[in-house]
């Protein structure tokens, strides 16, 4: 690459040069998963290239990457702008592959804006496309991920912020199911992390710590870091809910430390709240108290919604434990179910609600916390079985 940059400028010895910055995107993708600043500066660089030569095929490949860089440092905007170019570049050439991955570039932002119902068009579209066979070599080039299991980890996680809880639940077993059928290591260990932070929101650590550990093991194996954050703190958090706190505080501390030194912001709330729960069960409220602080302070900056309002529920949990008055305990649990109602996550209004609730029967409010409770309760047209509604029907059995 060097030898190509020092000889006298033209069409050939930049496309030789675009050739070899393309290797060199891919390599460091892999690498380091699309968070360190080599990949920056290979995509960056790449993109200046095929300004130069405007018939070049690869600038959709380079959009692609600077969408994803921009996606995990939660610059959703950005991300957004780049997928809405891929997706016109797709049209025009017409090229079923590519145009599934413009759909993947554009479900993710839309996603972590909060705009599920545009998130789940682009899933769709991008479903209907896929054949395993075709499709999932070009993770090589798109994602370090298979676009099949993204969509349909991604349309589980959309239908539990909307509260379709076994909706949730299917797009979850279609997701590991597919999981099985896939060969690269990549795409399993990927695969494997995001049935991870799937069962985490639905509030089941055995099957957390199995998928965690899958995806944990092939991440130390193969040396990929951005699931192996993922890994390290879900089977963090796992090990903590089942007794093992030790371990589970130390392993979460571990992956998300990790992942704020790489840059990487995706799913930080969600990080966040896990450390916090584990930090709680482990007897540690002041070491809870700072993360969620931290993590609550960093919302306005990057968006994160998903385990956003949890924050304020921990931070409560932590201030009572540390025998801080009721006032301020209470506006914690009031805080987090405003921000739920704000951003439309039922299942995080819920939590709130059945918090609140709770401490309000402990201070003589039984009656205020059953009519808080009960209408948001009433909402859930699925889910039965779930955990957090199987929680908020046993405290209303405790309030009537």
């Amino acid at each position: 690459l060097a030898l190509v940059q020092a000889l006298p400028p033209s069409a050939v010895t930049l496309e030789s040069e675009l050739e070899l910055q393309m290797k060199l995107c891919t390599a460091w993708s892999a690498i380091t998963s699309y968070l360190g600043k080599e990949a920056e500066r290979a995509y960056s660089r790449a993109l200046a290239l095929c300004r130069q030569l405007p018939q070049t095929p690869h600038l959709f490949t380079v959009l692609w990457g600077l969408h994803e860089i921009a996606l995990y440092r939660a610059d959703y905007g950005a991300s957004v702008e780049l997928a809405e170019q891929c997706l016109a570049i797709a049209e025009e050439m017409g090229d079923a592959g590519l145009r599934l991955e413009a759909h993947h570039a554009a479900w993710g932002p839309y996603y972590f804006l909060g705009e599920f119902d545009k998130a789940m068009t682009h899933m769709r579209a991008g479903l209907a496309l896929y054949d395993r066979q075709t499709h999932e070599a070009l993770s090589v080039e798109y994602g370090v991920h298979d676009a099949c299991a993204c969509a349909l980890y991604e349309s589980a996680l959309a239908s539990w912020s909307m509260g379709l809880l076994d909706q949730a639940q299917a797009w979850l077993a279609r997701a590991v199911a597919h999981a099985q059928a896939l060969t690269m290591p990549a795409n399993i260990a990927d695969a494997q992390a995001y049935a991870g932070l799937l069962y985490h929101l639905l509030r089941d650590p055995e099957r957390t710590q199995a998928a965690a550990e899958r995806a944990l093991a092939i991440s130390m194996e193969k040396g990929y870091p951005y699931t192996r954050f993922l890994g390290a703190v879900a089977l963090g958090w796992s090990l903590a809910m089942q007794g093992n706190t030790a371990e589970g505080v130390a392993l979460a501390q571990q992956g998300m430390a990790a992942s704020i030194e790489f840059g990487q912001r995706l799913h930080h709330s969600q990080f966040a709240a896990m450390l916090a729960e584990a930090y709680i069960l482990a007897g540690h409220p002041v070491e809870a108290l700072d993360v969620v602080e931290e993590a609550i302070a960093a919302f306005d900056d990057y968006r994160d919604h998903l385990c956003a309002p949890d924050l304020y529920l921990f931070k409560g949990e932590a201030l009572d434990r540390l025998g801080a008055p009721a006032e301020e305990i209470e506006a914690c649990y009031v805080a987090g179910l405003t921000l739920a109602r704000q951003l439309g996550a039922r299942v995080s209004e819920l939590r709130a609600a059945t918090r609140l609730a709770r401490f309000q029967q402990r201070h003589g409010q039984a009656d205020k916390g059953r009519d808080l409770l009960k209408p948001v309760v009433a909402w859930f047209g699925e889910g039965r079985d779930s955990a957090d509604l199987q929680a908020a029907y046993a405290l209303l059995q405790e309030l009537v």
